[in-house]
């Protein structure tokens, strides 16, 4: 599967823990760099989404796609 087909396939909002296990880190480290400012994340009823733009910028893949 490409990059640009995992994009489509991705949630337009990402839980914490979806971040993580596409970036095969831990959930505090994605909670780090939303603290950090270095990756956006939106308040949600249900906690914290990233949104997929968000992250797809955040890992240097922005494919001038739309989110």
């Amino acid at each position: 599967m490409t990059l640009a087909e995992q994009f489509q396939t991705l949630p337009k909002l990402l839980k914490v823990r979806e971040v993580a296990d596409f970036t095969g880190t831990h959930e505090r480290t994605v909670r780090r760099w939303i603290r950090d400012g270095r990756l956006i994340a939106v308040e949600h009823p249900s906690g914290l989404r990233v949104p997929r733009r968000s992250l797809w910028r955040f890992l240097g893949l922005d494919f001038g796609m739309s989110a």
